[in-house]
């Protein structure tokens, strides 16, 4: 998701005698990348750990599958990654909307392995292979992880969770690659947290990364979870978000919306009390709707018609979010493209 870039207009155009307090907003930022470092922390020391236990296995891999410390290494792994993943969901509806922190997003969840959206990055194995823009780190850790990209996986079964089925998963992965899109994912986390601690936040940033994200609903967290297993099942050819729903994912997103406009808010009520009423009102319904159908997604799975149907409504509620987020940015001075 790419934000637009705002031209913020004289402050004698602002209508208010006092700057946002954009703190919080900061404040939300910080707290969540810390707890996906946390879990990027742990991913690689996992990671680390299986990569030494195949070298010194000379990565036969079926030996390696028959040591008892391998499971819980794979497991401690899958940990940290579902640590950081929806640590991350919970902030990129800043990061991918701020100019300055854009690129971040394009190369730890959003970005693809070719085209415009494409990441900006190699991935270079121990050894010296060159993985050239392999896509987004976490979609390459968890088909390493998962074993939903073949060329990712060992070649060898091996049942991770210990539930004594074989499951879709259930693969032991390619040591080399997982340990270099580890390193990788905990790298470029500690500099999101390097770049975000030296973001002074705008009212141009702020705006600009809610009218940028919140129109992207529809047409990218529900066009990702009608494909996914979620909803199709073993029907689903999809390589990444397999592991956490994206209904998840947007649920965390609405957060950083809600955070994003608590920094405005103040602004915008002194300015347009009702139109303020409005904003907060329609944040507040859409999330209470995810919520919903987050929990009803952990009873049973949605068809595909109903997917179509729910796409529809989350996307009328997200095109009148942003139609009253970009009146109030007229309302403040905040010219829009």
């Amino acid at each position: 998701m790419r934000a637009p870039s705002l031209l913020l207009c004289s402050a004698l155009l602002l209508g208010s005698a006092h700057a946002a307090d954009l703190s919080g907003v900061k404040t939300y930022l910080d707290r969540h990348i810390s707890t996906q470092i946390s879990g990027a922390a742990t991913l690689k020391q996992a990671a680390d750990t299986y990569y030494a236990a195949a070298k010194a296995a000379n990565f036969n891999y079926r030996a390696l599958s028959t040591q008892p410390a391998t499971r819980a290494t794979l497991q401690a792994a899958r940990t940290g990654w579902q640590q950081a993943s929806p640590a991350y969901e919970n902030i990129e509806g800043i990061v991918a909307g701020v100019p300055t922190l854009a690129s971040f997003d394009l190369n730890l969840d959003a970005g693809t392995s070719s085209g415009e959206d494409a990441v900006t990055f190699d991935l270079t194995l121990p050894g010296g292979k060159v993985l050239k823009k392999p896509g987004n780190l976490f979609g390459v850790t968890e088909g390493t992880l998962w074993g939903t990209v073949p060329a990712y996986r060992a070649g060898v079964p091996f049942d991770v969770n210990g539930n004594g089925r074989a499951d879709f998963d259930d693969q032991l992965p390619d040591a080399l690659v997982l340990k270099a899109a580890a390193d990788a994912l905990h790298t470029q986390s500690l500099a999101l947290q390097k770049a975000a601690r030296a973001w002074t936040p705008t009212r141009a940033d702020v705006f600009g990364a809610l009218v940028g994200n919140v129109p992207t609903v529809g047409p990218v967290f529900f066009e990702d979870w009608k494909s996914s297993p979620f909803v199709l099942g073993t029907r689903s050819d999809r390589r990444d978000f397999v592991v956490i729903s994206r209904l998840r994912d947007l649920q965390g997103n609405v957060a950083s919306w809600r955070a994003m406009y608590a920094g405005l808010h103040g602004d915008v009520k002194a300015k347009d009390a009702a139109l303020d009423t409005q904003i907060s009102a329609s944040l507040t319904e859409l999330a209470a709707f995810v919520d919903r159908l987050v929990a009803r997604e952990a009873q049973r799975r949605y068809t595909p018609e109903q997917a179509e149907t729910l796409q529809r409504e989350a996307q009328n509620r997200a095109t009148v979010l942003t139609g009253r987020l970009s009146q109030a940015a007229a309302r403040l001075g905040v010219t829009l493209p």
